[in-house]
């Protein structure tokens, strides 16, 4: 969802709706791999129904990693794909459902932002092809060595309905889900769903019509626990519009591959954690990229924090309820953006915008008739004063956020300022270590000569007394005289007095050796000066050593000044491809690299922050004379028709396949007047064929994608949309840093002249190829134990094919909905693989069968509440935990809350403080991150002490202090005290609060 930093906010703001996922790990004995028995109970105490996959989240990261290899073919992706589909399986264990949704066509108001990613990604793999060759021709001049040609590139944007991979992706996992069936115990009770791309409409949406039409079906258990599996934020929207408790979202931790990709602040590399760090020089493994840590998003959780946060503190003039109220929160965070429109400029997540909307919207909810939506619908006039009152903030919002940017850029020239003094100090400081032990070394080499001279001394007194015995005595031992001799001239010729030769054994030195022996200005000290010269700190190089008092004094009486700012949220920023960073024929091409990460020069015209800004932003963001409020009064009715748009679409469904906003910028938040006069209505239409949405969406680089005939349309002069595929096209930072954050300005796609094109087409393609561009059905899949097998083989028995039989849930396990056979599909035969060349062979003797599958028509609107009979999880919240939120947590999206669960910690010092208990200080300002904790490395604390110091000063556990608290139940209406489990196979002894430990030591 195009909401920048939205999950991060939320698990910062609601700390505990976020716990670490118990996984268990397949052992090994004798070198034999022992897989997970998902026959057994779930590690994380509690049994889930049903396994919801967004399967576009699996199948990205699957074909183009970011921290690992990519797979060569495409079979080995599908293999890559099936491995994370069973270690999602083994985690969840889901025993009734699993549901798997590829992205189908999507609606016409998402087929803008995709047209805009996939033509954004064509550009940048085009430019990176130029570096590549630039860079080759300049290694060519340099050295004569011509660089290998690059293989040749994945393009990712075949990941979309309709093209032949998407078709092998489907067959794939039919294969992979009858392998299953036949192999796989855990598999064998468990129905499946599946919605390949050839059906209509987004994965999570999907998923939310299933879980919609299920839920209004008379035999639907109120208390299913449902597992969603996906990285986009609004799955936390569109999980709170189904008003299903008993939910939670999967989803990998997103900190970990963050601490991964950047660089280890010990040695500077890329590709693992600091405080695993063996040293500088030293080849540090990094963490099996495999071994991501996945976390829960629990949305039970975030609705009882929603109930505190959003109960107004004055009576209402009518019941508060809640279900209406989440309702209303998620219609609120529309305008801070999503896939559909762009955010109001004045309303940014990281400036507070949720909470300001929340504000304004319990003040106006007092003197209100009622909520602003009910069951999808908006209720333009209760949003009125709303976003009056956002509107005259708007000035003030543009100044501040304006001295905000100025404070920020203070800080970050002090900390450069600050980085640059410490560095200084550490090279004054190791060119100092380096003069001692220079000076260590010569006064050794100036004891040594005293040594030998005082031996040679030695040696020709012996020498004497043994002549002068000689003359006394004629008998006197002579080997004595001749031991002498011998030792004078061994002597001699290490060091002979006064002279200044060098003796040849005394030039055989290493040549770090001859490193160490350098002065600070790089010049050798000659050796016949090594004997005589004491030195002293006044004789090293004197403008280096100031220097390094200067630095030290700086340094010191800056740092207290200096604190750490959070960065840029990079959660919304996609790379395809592989990775950029290589380094071939022993050259580092990092900087041959395009850098879509490094930050622009900001060049703002608006000037938001000065007067006359609303003339500027609507003449250079949508070139309209200043004054023309017509035309502004038309763009907001645009805005306010796809606000309403979008409501619907996450609670009952797409209310219209063709319509899309028409602009690339959002209007102004002062200029929504009379919200009542617009009109929503809007003709449902029907979604486009595959290939119609690939024409729409693809770049020309990617026309390989469809059949041959389409080419044309895309690359001639002639053709009538050439005007449809630009090569080149602006980019609008619009404020923003970052290229990832620019606005693509790319031309819309005018739908009829597009139609006209392609259906001239369609006549000269194959049957393959027309078969591609069918719209499918979801199939249903089960195994021969399911209690489900013999009902649907009659399917197969009847005269009609076409004859719709409705499922008896008394054997679909409560599941609603009719089948029919599948043309596509003879039971009871082999079932052939798809996957030739990586060791998947058919399965002979295939003991499962596949239906097509038809959703339920319940003949009414879904309605946004509680089902009866529903009973509520237990709570998990304390008494400071609501505190905590009624006082708007005193920090919001401040500061790194990383600690090892995946959990956020440290905003509740000042809660608990008074309490006596122990609490995580850390305030985000140090050096402290995701990798770092728990390191015990004396080397690490000493060099980071002193700095990133917290406030906590407690005493033990507060988590343990109000784990027995349960005196707080609001919301009461809906619980039932009676129930701690809301079925036989719940864990009663399972609560989310007990997996939350805010010090244990993280180990990737």
């Amino acid at each position: 969802m195009g909401v920048a930093a939205f999950y991060r906010w939320l698990t910062r703001k609601y700390p505990k709706v976020q716990t670490r996922v118990v996984e268990e790990k397949p052992s090994t004995f004798n070198d034999i791999e022992i897989p997970v028995d998902a026959t057994k109970p779930n590690p994380n105490g509690v049994e889930f129904d049903n396994l919801y996959l967004d399967m576009n989240g699996i199948v990205h990261p699957c074909c183009h990693p970011q921290h690992k290899e990519a797979p060569e073919t495409e079979e080995e992706m599908m293999v890559e794909v099936f491995k994370c589909l069973d270690r999602v399986f083994n985690m969840i264990r889901p025993r009734k459902l699993v549901y798997m949704a590829l992205d189908g066509v999507a609606p016409r108001a998402k087929m803008n932002q995709q047209r805009s990613r996939r033509f954004r990604a064509a550009q940048e793999a085009e430019e990176k092809e130029k570096e590549r060759e630039l860079y080759a021709e300049e290694v060519f001049r340099a050295t004569g060595v011509v660089q290998p040609e690059p293989k040749a590139s994945w393009d990712s944007n075949c990941i979309t309905p309709g093209t032949p991979f998407m078709e092998l992706l489907a067959k794939s996992l039919r294969y992979y889900v009858a392998l299953k069936f036949n192999t796989d115990p855990a598999w064998k009770n468990v129905k499946v769903v599946l919605s390949d791309s050839n059906v209509p409409g987004e994965g999570e949406h999907k998923i939310m019509d299933y879980i919609r039409r299920q839920r209004m079906m008379p035999a639907h258990d109120p208390n299913t626990t449902h597992v969603l599996y996906g990285l986009d934020a609004d799955l936390i929207m569109l999980s709170l519009a189904t008003h299903e408790p008993h939910f939670r979202i999967l989803r990998e931790d997103v900190a970990w591959a963050d601490a991964l990709s950047k660089p280890c602040r010990t040695c500077g590399k890329l590709g693992h954690f600091t405080n695993k760090c063996l040293g500088p020089g030293q080849d540090t493994p990094g963490p099996d990229p495999n071994d991501q840590p996945f976390v829960f998003a629990h949305i039970d959780i975030l609705r009882e924090y929603l109930e505190v946060e959003l109960k107004p503190t004055k009576p209402l003039p009518f019941p508060f309820d809640l279900e209406r109220a989440i309702d209303d929160w998620v219609f609120l965070c529309f305008f801070v953006g999503n896939d559909f429109l762009p955010h109001l400029p004045s309303l940014e997540i990281r400036e507070g915008a949720i909470e300001k909307l929340v504000g304004f919207w319990k003040d106006e909810l007092v003197n209100s008739t009622g909520y602003i939506t009910h069951n999808g619908d908006v209720d333009l006039f209760r949003i009125q004063p709303i976003m009056d009152k956002v509107g005259e903030l708007e000035e003030e919002t543009f100044k501040e956020r304006k001295r905000g940017e100025e404070q920020r850029e203070r800080r970050m020239q002090q900390n450069q300022m600050r980085d640059m003094g410490d560095k200084r100090i550490e090279a004054a400081a190791d060119e100092m270590a380096a003069v001692a032990g220079a000076r260590a070394r010569r006064e050794r080499e100036v004891e040594e000569k005293q040594q030998a001279t005082n031996k040679k001394n030695f040696a020709a007194a012996n020498l004497i007394k043994a002549r002068l015995a000689a003359k006394a005595n004629v008998s006197a031992d002579k080997d004595t005289e001749k031991d002498a001799e011998k030792e004078l001239s061994e002597e001699d010729e290490v060091m002979v007095s006064g002279s200044n030769e060098v003796p040849v054994s005394a030039t055989k030195r290493t040549a770090a050796e001859r490193d160490d022996e350098e002065t600070g200005d790089g010049e050798a000290m000659p050796h016949d000066k090594m004997a005589k010269i004491n030195i002293s700190d006044a004789e090293m190089n004197e403008p280096q050593a100031k220097q390094a008092k200067i630095d030290i004094s700086e340094s010191e009486t800056g740092e207290a000044a200096i604190e750490d700012t959070d960065g840029e949220n990079s959660e919304a920023k996609s790379t395809d491809g592989a990775d950029a960073n290589d380094t071939e024929s022993g050259i580092d091409t990092t900087e041959t690299q395009a850098d879509t990460s490094k930050p622009e020069e900001v060049v703002d015209p608006v000037k938001f922050h000065e007067a006359g800004y609303k003339a500027r932003y609507y003449g250079l963001k949508f070139n309209i004379a200043e004054g023309d409020k017509e035309k502004i009064s038309e763009i907001v009715e645009h805005y306010v028709r796809g606000l309403c748009w979008v409501l619907k679409y996450y609670y009952q469904g797409c209310m219209s396949w063709s319509w899309y906003y028409p602009y690339h910028y959002a209007p102004l938040a002062s200029d929504f007047c009379d919200l009542d006069m617009v009109n929503a209505t809007l003709d449902l239409g029907a979604p486009l064929r595959p290939y119609e949405q690939l024409m729409g969406v693809l770049p020309a680089r990617s026309r390989i994608h469809l059949p041959a005939e389409f080419g044309p349309l895309m690359t001639s002069p002639d053709s009538p949309i050439i005007d449809f595929y630009p090569v080149d096209f602006p980019l609008d930072l619009n404020g923003k840093k970052f290229l990832w954050q620019a606005v693509i300005l790319l031309p819309f796609i005018d739908q009829t002249r597009l139609l006209d094109a392609v259906q001239k087409v369609y006549p000269q393609l194959s049957r393959e190829e027309t078969a591609r561009n069918e719209r499918g059905h979801e199939l249903l899949l089960v195994s021969s134990a399911n209690s489900l097998y013999e009902s649907l083989c009659d399917v197969y028995t009847t005269p009609d094919a076409t004859k719709l039989v409705p499922l008896n849930p008394r054997f679909s396990n409560r599941m609603s909905g009719t089948v029919s056979s599948d043309a596509n599909y003879v039971p009871h035969t082999k079932c052939e693989t798809p996957l030739h060349n990586v060791n998947m062979r058919d399965i002979e003797d295939d003991r499962s069968i596949t239906v097509v599958f038809h959703q339920p028509e319940p003949g009414t609107s879904h309605n946004a509440v509680l089902l009866p009979g529903v009973q509520l999880p237990r709570r998990a919240l304390t008494m400071g935990d609501i505190e905590f939120v009624r006082s708007g947590g005193n920090s919001g999206y401040r500061g790194r809350p990383r600690n090892p669960r995946g959990e956020n910690t440290h905003d509740h010092g000042h809660f608990y403080r008074q309490q006596g208990n122990d609490v995580s200080g850390d305030r985000g300002r140090g050096p402290r991150r995701y990798d770092e904790q728990g390191n015990t490395n004396p080397a690490y604390q000493q060099q980071y002490s002193g700095r990133g110091r917290g406030r906590g000063r407690g005493r033990g556990n507060h988590h343990d202090s109000y784990r027995s608290n349960d005196s707080y139940r609001p919301h009461d209406s809906h619980r039932n005290d009676s129930h701690r489990s809301h079925d036989s196979h719940r864990n009663d002894s399972y609560r989310p609060s007990d997996s939350y430990r805010p010090h244990d030591s993280y180990v990737p």
